[in-house]
Parts: C-alpha cells; sequence; structure tokens
C-alpha cells in the first residue's frame, strides 16, 4: 500500500522540521482517513486506534457531553492515548468532512528508535493538552 505523499506531510506542523529522508519513512508508515460529518474518530473509553494528524476538516472533542475543543488542520488527536497506553478521555466526531493523516500504534515503537525527536514532539503535545485538561 503506498504511502503519503511527502509534501503533504510537510505542509503539517507535526512533520514540517523533518528532511526529506524522515518524511519519506514516515510517508511509507502512514495511511489517510476520511471521514464524513458527524462520524467518531474516536469515542469516548474506547482504545484508540491511530494517531491522527487532521489535513483538512474539523472535529469536536467532546467528554461527558460538554465540548471541550474545536480542532483543525494540523491538530494532532489520539497522542494521549497511545503514548500513555490508556483509553480515551473522550469522543473525537468530525464537524465537517475530514481528511486526516493517521499512524497506526503499531508503528510507534519505530517512530521511536528511529525518529525520538518526533515522538518528544508528540510527548510535548500530550502535556500541553493534559494542563489544558486540568485547568
Amino acid at each position: 500500500m503506498p504511502g503519503v505523499d511527502v509534501e503533504r506531510l510537510r505542509a503539517l506542523p507535526l512533520f514540517g522540521e523533518l528532511d526529506h529522508h524522515d518524511l519519506s519513512v514516515v510517508a511509507s508508515w502512514v495511511h489517510e482517513i476520511h471521514l464524513d460529518a458527524g462520524e467518531p474518530l474516536v469515542e469516548q473509553g474506547a482504545i484508540p486506534r491511530d494517531l491522527v494528524v487532521i489535513e483538512r476538516g474539523t472535529v469536536e472533542v467532546v467528554r461527558d457531553g460538554e465540548r471541550l475543543a474545536t480542532l483543525g488542520p494540523g491538530d494532532v488527536v489520539g497522542e494521549m492515548g497511545l503514548l500513555n497506553q490508556q483509553r480515551a478521555m473522550a469522543t473525537v466526531r468530525a464537524v465537517e468532512p475530514v481528511v486526516a493523516i493517521a499512524l497506526a500504534p503499531e508503528r510507534l515503537g519505530e517512530m521511536s528508535e528511529q525518529m525520538p525527536e518526533l515522538t518528544d514532539r508528540l510527548r510535548a503535545v500530550a502535556a500541553e493538552r493534559d494542563r489544558a485538561n486540568e485547568g
């Protein structure tokens, strides 16, 4: 299965600082997903499937019926569940049609070994979101 085009990855903040070689490796690991408006990306309490970076469209993050955030292009979803190996703390649902880049959990180990700086960036995103959730 072909990966995602390197230039699409370069345009996303999470991957933008990687060199062409690293982008090519990441491109071979990821796949594209599409959501229709109203379709869930992840349900609260579920085991997260993928780490997702939104390329186009917006999603809403809802926990226990309360809207916590609206996320859009460049935002990362699912990092907390994958990095901390925990169930999703919120439901994430498409507000409008969404195109996103997804990294399967089984690729996280390879990414950590080959590109620790990318994993560090994900940990920083997760820590920031954790702080925001506490406040």
